[in-house]
């Protein structure tokens, strides 16, 4: 039982990190589809509009900006022909070109988080004396890219992987169930698969190690009864006087019992206790 959960526990682990290396390369894979589409709609709104994508008074106007700022500047445009070159239509409304003049204090800009953009195009635009660096942009959020992206392999293992996750469950309670050797007793089982206890619906009974060796002892009995020294003995053997420590073990225990089975530990006066069903 131990070696079959293991198998199903390593199976399903496999196909949830297959489920997310396929999400993963599917975002990565959607994400470069993106930065060329914006590398493509660059070039040709370059070839088509190179005279007036960028005009004298745009470049005037980012020459006093830069004069006064403390830090760089970059113009944002939002051109309609370079939008129009954009074949994707989930992101014609989300794609603007920005531009920059290339001179001492030129920095290329760095991609923000959320933001995926093309490659730097440089013209000289000897018209205006001036090198411009031009950049176009998708404003996307991770989970935009992610909506987007193909997702069909990573959905089809993660489905996969539940299958297998439920089937495997079902698998190992009715296995649970089938085995012989396990102790029934008043809706509580003890599986010698995994010395756990469990209910008759296969839902696991938490114990302390301590209320697990007394549990054992009980189901053990022919009788289900044990003497008051007798589990003294067993469980507290270098203690002269454990009635106190006994009596508060077996009244953190009787919740759980009667909580989750159809058992109850009564005492027989002062000599021991035992487990009946109700």
């Amino acid at each position: 039982m131990l070696y079959t959960k293991l198998f199903s526990a390593g199976i399903f682990l496999l196909l949830m990190m297959s489920s997310l290396f396929a999400g993963h390369h599917g975002y990565c894979v959607e994400k470069d589809l993106i930065a060329s589409e914006l590398n493509n709609a660059l070039k040709l709104t370059v070839r088509d509009r190179t005279a007036d994508i960028i005009t004298p008074d745009t470049i005037r106007a980012y020459r006093h900006m830069k004069r006064y700022s403390d830090g760089n500047v970059l113009f944002a445009v939002a051109d309609s022909r370079f939008c129009k070159n954009i074949k994707n239509e989930n992101l014609r409304q989300k794609v603007y070109l920005t531009f920059d003049v290339v001179d001492s204090d030129y920095k290329e800009q760095n991609t923000h988080a959320g933001i995926v953009c093309s490659d730097t195009m440089i013209l000289e635009k000897a018209c205006y004396g001036e090198t411009i660096a031009l950049r176009g942009y998708a404003r996307l959020s991770s989970a935009a890219i992610f909506r987007l992206s193909d997702q069909r392999t990573s959905s089809a293992l993660f489905l996969m992987a539940v299958i297998w996750f439920a089937a495997s469950m079902i698998y190992i309670r009715r296995k649970r169930e089938d085995d012989d050797s396990c102790i029934r007793y008043g809706g509580l089982v003890l599986s010698s698969a995994d010395d756990c206890f469990y209910t008759y619906d296969n839902t696991p009974v938490r114990f302390t190690p301590m209320q697990e060796q007394l549990m054992k002892m009980f189901l053990s009995s022919p009788s289900h009864s044990l003497s008051k020294e007798e589990i003294c003995t067993a469980l507290w053997p270098k203690k002269d006087d454990a009635n106190d420590t006994l009596y508060t073990l077996i009244r953190r225990i009787k919740p759980i019992i009667e909580d989750n089975t159809q058992l109850v530990i009564t005492s027989d006066r002062s000599k021991g206790y035992t487990l009946n069903i109700k």
